[in-house]
């Protein structure tokens, strides 16, 4: 199949990728992870502004760099296990639970990270080649010839190397994971291998990964207006019956004049209300972004399925008996003669082949249609 089949044909498959919205497991397993990642990030920030408050400013860095290092390991960990889960129902296998889930999401990030070491790898190679012909190309007279055949293919390898790394290797190595691919199988599987310069190969990946975009983007527009929208109705309304509507204009002219000190002339109930209302958007964009999060997820377990070939078969039913397990190339085989009719036909055939240059005939024919001998027994 060419590759703008490829492309159109997985371009309706990311479509499918919808359907991950209403995946419960999958929704609860980031939003776990995202609320614990928040608590763990707020302890240590705070144990780190408590510590630089008391001139322990070196101390207070570590702890806030710690805390924001496992708040990305939570998340990190959380995508990966909604990634891994949305994979497992894609493929028609049974989902794992929580902890395996999580555990599988965790142990996804240590190869995500020898990935990025190996594309760092390879552009610094690039580079290193590149300036070490460029230097050739400073010799007088055979230089800028030289340089007129390097600037081209250098730019044409360099660009695939930048589409392959950002719109191949990068989105599309975390499900090669979740589908049990190791690191070098993944990379073959993505084409970093012989064929890695061929740029027919990065069409179907990245026309799939505009369409699925353009469908998260669109999930996210509802979602937001679903819910953004019923929170500024609530909202305005709540100003209007409690009467913190003039204690939000007084927080924004606050932020004018010295940050949250505006604050500091509202009642304590009239910030608490505020605060609440802040914290209140915040859930609620945390609750409406994870579904456009989910679809992209699935989208491109969707496309990199397409790009490996690996749609899983249905599962074998009592009705429908499963696929024969591949016979091993030193296993003896059954041999069955065929029957004599066959044989027949098989000897009747070879007979009517030209004797003068061997080339076939029908059993009506007199005479070779290649050369114009005489066939024997004909017509």
């Amino acid at each position: 199949m060419s590759s703008s089949k490829d492309a159109i044909r997985g371009s309706l498959v990311v479509l499918e990728a919808v359907d991950a919205a209403r995946n419960t497991r999958a929704f609860l397993l980031f939003i776990a992870c995202a609320v614990a990642a928040l608590v763990v990030a707020g302890i240590f920030i705070g144990i780190a502004g408590t510590l630089a408050s008391n001139g322990a400013f070196v101390i207070g860095g570590l702890f806030s760099f710690i805390g924001s290092l496992a708040a990305t390991i939570l998340v990190a960990t959380g995508v990966s296990a909604a990634g891994k889960t949305l994979m497992d129902q894609i493929q028609g296998r049974p989902t794992l639970g929580a902890r395996d889930a999580l555990i599988a999401g965790l142990l996804t990030l240590p190869r995500l990270a020898a990935i990025f070491l190996i594309e760092i790898a390879v552009f610094l190679a690039f580079m290193i080649v590149l300036a070490i012909v460029l230097f050739i190309c400073k010799i007088p007279f055979l230089g800028p010839l030289l340089y007129t055949v390097v600037y081209p293919i250098a730019s044409v390898i360099g660009g695939i190397l930048w589409f392959s790394f950002m719109f191949v290797v990068n989105p599309l190595a975390a499900p090669a994971f979740w589908e049990g691919y190791g690191v070098r199988a993944a990379l073959g599987t993505l084409g970093m291998n012989r064929g890695a310069f061929n740029i027919g190969r990065l069409l179907p990946p990245i026309v799939q990964q505009m369409v699925l975009l353009f469908v998260v983007g669109i999930v996210a527009f509802i979602a937001s207006t679903i819910v953004f929208g019923g929170s500024a109705f609530v909202a305005a309304l709540a100003s209007g019956i409690i009467g913190f509507g003039g204690s939000l204009l007084s927080l924004y002219s606050g932020f004018g004049f010295g940050g949250f000190g505006g604050m500091g002339g509202m009642g304590g109930g009239m910030s608490g209300y505020l605060l609440a209302t802040f914290v209140g958007v915040g859930i609620l964009g945390a609750l409406a972004y994870t579904f456009p999060l989910l679809v992209y997820l699935a989208g491109i377990c969707n496309i990199f399925l397409n790009l490996a070939g690996a749609h899983a078969v249905p599962p074998a039913t009592d009705d429908a008996p499963a696929s024969p397990a591949p016979r091993s190339p030193l296993a003896p085989q059954s041999f069955t003669p065929p029957a004599p009719a066959v044989l027949a036909h098989e000897h009747h055939a070879a007979s009517r082949a030209c004797k003068a240059c061997g080339a076939g005939a029908e059993p009506e024919d007199a005479f070779c249609g290649e050369c114009g001998a005489d066939l024997p027994g004909g017509a």
